[in-house]
C-alpha cells in the first residue's frame, strides 16, 4: 500500500531529481499508489467522460442496517461488547509487531516479499459521505469513505489517490476546512449515527469511529484529537467552523453537541440529544442550526453555546440548509415512515412549515439536502434517489434514478456540495455522494433522471467486498460488495462491471472451467454463469430448493462453497447446511445434511427469542434478524477428502463429521473440548497436508482469535504468538494455510494482513498490498496466487511463488549526484540476492546497486514502473535493508 516500505535490499532517496526513490529487493507494491502528496495539483481534469460500465439486473437490497447489524455483531466479545478504543488499539499493536520484525528480519510467508497487484475496482466506488473542495484550488477534492479513509484528487476528481493508510478501517463522516485556513482540516469519524440502534440502548451499529482526526498540512497527515477518544466519540456525524471566530468548532455527534473554542484541543458539551447534523450561518459565527435524530430542529444565538427546540416538524432524522441568498430561509429534509418531507422556516430555524415531499428514504440512513447559493426557492433533496424544486419545496421533481446507475446516480445519497466558484450562471457544478461513490452534474438546473450525470470514481478504490473467487483458467474475478451488487474483473482495475444485484455476497469460481462462477444476493439468493458473467440464471428456483433461503434461518451475507475435490458439489450456511451434488444442472436440487445446533429448531419461532437478546428487532417489529446465533456462520471440506466437513455457528459451537457425503451425515460437537471461545466464527482452515490440523478464525476483538488443533478437534490450542510478535487483538475474518508448505497461515483481520511460517508461533505483517485495510477474504487462485478481498479497498492479488529466503538485515549508504543514483551495501550480500525498485516516472539516469563487490548492477535511461534484477544468479534471497 505504502511505497514507503522497504522490500529486500532498499534505499530510499528523496531530494534532487523530485519524488521518492525506491530501491527494493523481490518484490514491490502495485496498488493504489502511496499516501498523495497535495503539493503541486495539475492542471484541472475538467472533462470527465459519462460512465459506460454495465448494470444487469439490478435488485435493491433489503436494509443497509442489515449489513450494518451483521458486521456489528461480528465483533462483539462474550459479553456482547465491543471493548472502547478497540481498532485504534489494534493498530498501535501492528505498529508494535512492524517494529519488531523490522528490527529482527523476520520471515514473512511471503506477504512483503510478494508483488501486490490491486486489481480495483477504480471505477465503481463503496459509499461515501463527506466531500470537500478546496476554496482556492479547485482542483483539490477529497472524499471520505465509510470503511477505505479519505481520498484526494489532484486534478478535479479525474483521479483519485488514498490520503493517509492510517485511516483505512474507520468510517469518515465528516470533512471541514477551518474557515480562516484551508490547510487546516478536521475529519470526523463513525457512521453509527446514521443507523438505527443495534442494542436496544445507544447506536452502535456499523463501523464504529475514533473521534475527530485533524490535519494542518492540507490533508496529507492525520492526527486525532486525542480530545476526542472518549465513547462518546464513537459516531460524529457533522462538523461545522464558525465563519468569524477562529479554532471555534461544533460537532454533532451520537451522544450529543460539543463545541470547541481551541480547535479542538478541548470541548463543552452543549447538548446530549443524539444530533446527526449542525451547520453555521453562512456569514454569522453566532447563529447556528442542528438537526436531531429524533425530529428535533435546534437554533442557537450564541455560537452554539445554547440551542432551543425549533417547532413545525414531525419525523426523525433531520438535515438542514441555509439558503445562502437569504440566511433566515432555512430548509429541512425530514424522515418520516420511510419518506422524505421537506419543511421551510422564514425566521431563522425558530419555527418550520410543511411543503412538499414524500419521496423514499431507508430512515436514517440516507437524507441530504442543498439550495442554490443565489435562489432561496431552488432546493434539492436526496434520499434513495435526487429531487430537485424551483418553488421553495412546494413540488418536486425527480433527478435522479438508481435503477439507471451508473448514468444516473447509485441509490442512497448523503452528499450534496457545490463547486466553490458556482454562480447559478457560468458555472452549476454539484458533487452527489452515495452508496456508489462520487457523482457529477455541470448543470444542477437541467439535469434529470438519465442525463446529464457524470461518473466521479475514477481510481477511487473504496469498493466493500465481502467475498470473492477466481479460478486457476481465467484471470475473471467475481466478487460480491455492499449494495454494489456482484462485480466482475477482466483484468483492467479501471473497468470492472456488474453482473447482478442487490447486496453481494460470497462467490465460488469453478477450478476445471473458467467461464462458471457462482454469486447471490443477501439470504442465499444464488446464481451460476456459464458464460464468465455475460448472463446469470438462479440455482435455488427448484423444487428441492434451500428452505432456509430468504429468511432469518439464515445470515444476512451468507458462506457458500465449492467442494474443493468435486465442481458438481456445493454447500450452503443457513440454519442448517445445505448440500447440492448437481450445482451445474438446469434445475439444482439441494438437501439439508445437517440438523440443527444443540438448543436450537429448525424453526426460529419455537425458540428462545435470541433477536431480543441480540438487540436484533429491527424497526417496525419484525423480528427478522441478520445474525440469529443458530445460523451457520462458516464451514469447510478437507482437500482431499470431501467426507471430512467442518461447520461453525454465529454463537461459536463448532461441529465435524468424517461421512460428509452421506445422505444424512453423523456430526460431533468439538468446540467443547478446549473450550473454544463463545464468539463467532468467521471461517475455518483444514490443512491440505493433514486433515486432523484444523484452524478456526474468531471474530471481536480479543487476543485469542485463532486456534489450532492437530487432532480433529479432540484438543485446542491458540496460536497467535505472544509478545510484540503477536497477531494484534482484532477480528480475524479469514485464516488460510497455505497449499504445500506445513505451517504457512496467513490472517484476514480488521488491521489488515498477517503471516506465519511457524504454524502459529510468531506472525508478521507488511504495508505493501492491503496493509491496514480491513480483510474479509483470503484465497488461493492457483498454487501460487493469494487473493485478499477487502472490506473498503477493493482486492489484491500477490505472486508468493519463488520466494526468496530470507536472510538478515543489512545497511546500506546512499548517493544522489546529478543524474546518478548509487547505493552500496555495508554488509555483504550474497550472489543471488534479488534488487528491484520502483520509480514513479520515467529518469534519464544511471542507477547502481552494488553489493559490496559481491555483485553488480547498473541501469540507465530508466523508465517508470517496476524494475527487477538479479545479482547473477536467479534469485533465492531477499534482504530487508535500511539507508543510512
Amino acid at each position: 500500500m505504502r511505497t514507503g516500505v522497504l522490500l529486500g535490499f532498499s534505499v530510499l532517496v528523496m531530494g534532487a531529481l523530485g519524488g521518492a526513490w525506491w530501491i527494493s529487493g523481490a518484490g514491490s507494491s502495485e496498488s493504489p499508489p502511496a499516501p498523495l502528496e497535495l503539493t503541486a495539483p495539475p492542471a484541472s481534469a475538467n472533462a470527465v467522460a459519462p460512465a459506460t460500465a454495465k448494470k444487469k439486473k439490478e435488485g435493491r437490497y433489503e436494509h443497509p442496517w442489515d449489513a450494518a447489524y451483521t458486521r456489528y455483531y461480528q465483533r462483539v466479545s462474550e459479553d456482547g461488547t465491543i471493548p472502547h478504543d478497540a481498532l485504534m488499539s489494534a493498530h498501535r499493536q501492528r505498529e508494535a509487531l512492524l517494529s519488531a520484525q523490522g528490527d529482527q528480519g523476520v520471515a514473512d510467508a511471503g506477504i512483503s516479499r510478494a508483488r501486490w497487484t490491486w486489481l480495483g475496482p477504480g471505477n465503481i466506488g463503496g459509499r461515501i459521505r463527506p466531500i470537500l473542495i478546496h476554496p482556492a484550488d479547485h482542483n483539490l477534492i477529497w472524499v471520505g469513505s465509510c470503511s477505505g479513509g479519505i481520498w484526494a484528487s489532484t486534478n478535479a476528481g479525474g483521479r483519485f489517490e488514498p490520503v493517509d493508510d492510517f485511516l483505512p478501517n474507520l468510517a469518515v463522516t465528516a470533512m471541514i476546512f477551518d474557515p480562516f485556513d484551508a490547510s487546516v482540516m478536521y475529519a470526523g469519524t463513525g457512521e453509527g449515527g446514521f443507523f438505527q440502534n443495534a442494542d436496544g440502548s445507544s447506536n452502535t451499529a456499523a463501523v464504529r469511529g475514533a473521534g475527530v482526526f485533524k490535519s494542518t498540512d492540507g490533508g496529507q497527515t492525520w492526527v486525532r484529537l486525542e480530545s476526542t477518544s472518549g465513547p462518546e466519540w464513537y459516531q460524529v456525524c457533522r462538523l461545522a467552523g464558525s465563519p468569524t471566530e477562529p479554532d471555534v468548532v461544533l460537532a454533532a455527534t451520537g451522544a450529543g453537541i460539543y463545541r470547541s473554542t481551541d480547535g479542538g484541543q478541548t470541548w463543552s458539551v452543549r447538548s446530549t440529544e443524539r444530533t446527526l447534523d449542525i451547520r453555521f450561518h453562512p456569514t454569522d459565527g453566532q447563529i447556528a442550526i442542528a438537526g436531531r435524530a429524533d425530529g428535533i430542529a435546534q437554533y442557537s444565538s450564541d455560537g452554539g453555546q445554547t440551542w432551543s427546540n425549533a417547532t413545525g416538524i414531525s419525523g426523525t432524522r433531520v438535515e438542514l440548509a441555509f439558503a445562502p441568498s437569504s440566511p433566515t430561509t432555512i430548509y429541512a429534509s425530514v424522515s418520516r415512515s420511510g419518506n422524505l418531507f421537506c419543511y421551510r422556516s422564514t425566521d431563522g430555524g425558530r419555527t418550520y412549515v410543511q411543503r412538499g415531499g414524500g419521496f423514499s428514504t431507508l430512515a436514517l440512513y440516507d437524507d441530504a439536502i442543498w439550495v442554490h447559493p443565489t435562489n432561496a426557492n431552488f432546493v434539492v433533496i436526496g434520499g434513495l434517489e435526487l429531487h430537485r424544486s424551483t418553488n421553495g419545496g412546494s413540488s418536486f421533481t425527480r433527478i435522479s434514478s438508481w435503477s439507471l446507475a451508473p448514468r444516473s446516480p447509485h441509490a442512497d445519497t448523503h452528499a450534496i456540495v457545490q463547486h466553490p466558484a458556482f454562480d447559478g450562471t457560468t458555472n452549476k457544478t454539484v458533487y452527489i455522494g452515495n452508496d456508489g461513490g462520487l457523482y457529477r452534474t455541470d448543470d444542477i438546473t437541467t439535469v434529470t433522471e438519465d442525463t446529464g450525470w457524470f461518473v466521479m470514481n475514477n481510481n477511487l478504490g473504496v469498493t466493500q467486498f465481502y467475498g470473492a473467487a477466481a479460478g486457476p483458467l481465467s484471470e475473471t474475478v467475481v466478487g460480491g460488495t455492499q449494495d454494489n451488487g456482484t462485480l466482475r474483473y477482466r483484468g483492467d482495475p479501471q473497468n470492472w462491471d456488474r453482473i447482478f444485484g442487490g447486496d453481494g455476497t460470497y462467490a465460488a469460481a469453478d477450478p476445471t472451467d473458467g467461464r462458471i462462477f457462482y454469486g447471490g444476493s443477501q439470504r442465499l439468493n444464488l446464481f451460476r454463469t456459464d458464460n464468465g458473467g455475460d448472463t446469470t440464471r438462479s440455482i435455488v428456483n427448484g423444487d428441492n430448493s434451500i428452505g432456509d433461503r430468504g429468511s432469518s434461518r439464515c445470515n444476512f451475507i451468507p458462506q457458500f462453497a465449492l467442494d474443493p475435490n468435486d465442481p458438481n458439489r456445493m454447500l450452503a450456511a443457513a440454519r442448517s447446511l445445505w448440500r447440492t451434488n448437481n450445482v451445474k444442472a438446469g434445475t439444482v436440487d439441494w438437501f439439508s445434511i445437517k440438523p440443527p445446533a444443540q438448543g436450537c429448531s429448525a424453526d426460529p419461532r419455537e425458540e428462545p427469542d435470541h433477536g431480543h437478546e441480540h438487540g436484533e428487532q429491527e424497526p417496525g417489529g419484525d423480528h427478522y434478524t441478520s445474525n440469529n446465533p443458530c445460523n451457520i456462520s462458516t464451514f469447510a471440506v478437507a482437500p482431499g477428502n470431501s467426507d471430512i466437513i467442518w461447520v461453525a455457528h454465529n454463537r461459536g459451537d463448532v461441529y465435524m463429521t468424517t461421512n460428509g457425503t452421506a445422505q444424512n451425515p453423523t456430526w460431533t460437537r468439538v468446540d467443547e473440548n478446549g473450550p473454544l471461545p463463545a464468539r463467532w466464527v468467521n471461517s475455518i482452515a483444514i490443512s491440505p497436508l493433514d486433515s486432523n490440523r484444523v484452524y478456526v478464525s474468531l471474530m471481536g476483538f480479543e487476543p485469542d482469535n485463532v486456534w489450532r488443533t492437530t487432532d480433529a478437534g479432540q484438543t485446542w490450542e491458540p496460536v497467535v504468538g505472544s509478545g510484540e510478535r503477536a497477531l494484534p487483538a482484532a477480528p480475524v475474518s479469514w485464516i488460510l494455510h497455505h497449499r504445500t508448505k506445513a505451517g504457512w497461515l496467513y490472517a484476514g483481520t480488521d488491521v489488515g494482513i498477517f503471516a506465519s511460517e511457524d504454524d502459529g508461533a510468531t506472525w508478521s505483517t507488511t504495508n505493501d498490498g492491503p496493509a491496514a485495510v480491513t480483510l474479509d477474504q483470503l484465497f488461493w487462485k492457483d498454487d501460487c496466487t493469494l487473493v485478499a478481498v477487502t472490506h473498503g479497498r477493493g482486492i489484491y492479488r500477490a505472486d508468493v511463488c519463488g520466494l526468496c529466503e530470507s536472510i538478515s538485515r543489512v545497511k546500506a549508504k546512499c548517493k544522489l549526484s546529478r543524474s546518478r543514483l548509487k547505493a552500496t551495501a555495508i554488509t555483504s550480500l550474497p550472489d543471488g540476492t534479488a534488487v528491484s525498485f520502483l520509480l514513479d516516472a520515467d529518469r534519464e539516469l544511471a542507477a547502481t546497486v552494488n553489493a559490496q563487490g559481491k555483485a553488480k548492477a547498473v541501469f540507465k535511461e530508466v523508465t517508470a514502473g517496476n524494475h527487477d534484477v538479479c545479482m547473477k544468479e536467479c534469485a533465492t534471497r531477499c534482504a530487508s535493508t535500511v539507508c543510512e
